[in-house]
């Protein structure tokens, strides 16, 4: 995700057409991916494949921005985290266009995140003037972020966004703001139960959206790629949408059926109601959270 982490062998080899592979991920549109590979077969894609003006004559297609309309994401990010709930997410935002991507936490500078992980340098969320997009991830200790001085700078964000979104626990945070009373949300599925504590509308699904989306929401840590996935979509249309997901390659294919209580196998529901009381009911309870 950083430049740090980037395989440089594999960005100094290149391939045939000349280009490397940090160029292609550098892309801003489907036009100069199509530049760089030729007009030939791209990894043997069938020759039926749908174009975008095929796609777009099968419904509107758009995003609800103008294309000249800038987008100002804000991701607040605090101590004890999940990296992934906002990681994912990043990967898809990032490759839109006219998009800027901040990060904030409560005192600014490194945060420490759930294992340890320290995510470098953050704004202080009382720095920020305003968001278009606010995002609250989700973390297994929502402590920090439930603390009144943490609410208030989410409280007061959200009050200007236009689109208020959480992933995985991060509606818990919001809720606990006062920001999701009577409004459907998302969460992870051992603890979504806890939202209607709040008085915010429980909703198992993995993407929900409320109140003509001003409010968006994804389940559990990995869900986040695909709640990324739906806001792309929804504000910068979905060939945008669509080429984020192809550069990150999210194509998944989990070699397990297991990811949810609905498909898990009993052997693995029972170690879950061991470890996580109250869960398979979504009410388990969480550090921070009534």
């Amino acid at each position: 995700m950083t430049k740090q982490s980037e395989n440089k062998v594999s960005d100094e080899q290149q391939p045939a057409t000349g280009h490397t592979r940090r160029d292609v991920l550098r892309l801003g549109s489907l036009a100069s991916l199509g530049a760089i590979m030729g007009s030939g077969a791209l990894l043997s894609l069938p020759a039926a494949a749908q174009t975008p003006a095929d796609r777009q004559a099968g419904g509107n297609e758009a995003g609800s921005m103008a294309p000249d309309q800038p987008l100002n994401i804000v991701m607040a990010v605090y101590q004890g985290g999940t990296l992934l709930d906002f990681a994912g997410p990043s990967e898809v935002f990032h490759r839109l266009p006219n998009t800027n991507v901040r990060y904030a936490s409560l005192n600014g500078g490194p945060v420490t995140l759930e294992f340890g992980v320290v995510y470098g340098e953050t704004e202080r969320l009382a720095d920020i003037d305003r968001a278009d997009l606010l995002l609250v991830p989700g973390g297994p200790d929502l402590s920090e972020p439930t603390k009144p001085e943490y609410l208030a700078q989410i409280k007061r964000l959200a009050a200007g966004a236009q689109h208020i979104t959480s992933v995985c626990t991060g509606s818990l945070v919001l809720a606990a703001a006062g920001v999701l009373k009577g409004k459907r949300s998302a969460c992870h599925w051992a603890f979504v139960n806890d939202l209607a504590d709040y008085g915010a509308i429980p909703d198992p699904a993995r993407f929900v959206e409320d109140d003509n989306g001003r409010f968006m929401s994804g389940g559990g840590v990995t869900s986040g790629i695909d709640f990324a996935l739906r806001v792309a979509a929804k504000l910068r249309g979905r060939l945008n949408a669509e080429f984020a997901q192809l550069i990150i390659e999210y194509d998944p294919d989990p070699p397990f059926r297991a990811g949810h209580p609905r498909v898990a196998p009993p052997e693995v529901m029972a170690l879950a109601k061991k470890k996580m009381p109250g869960g398979l009911k979504g009410l388990q309870k969480i550090p921070g959270v009534i």
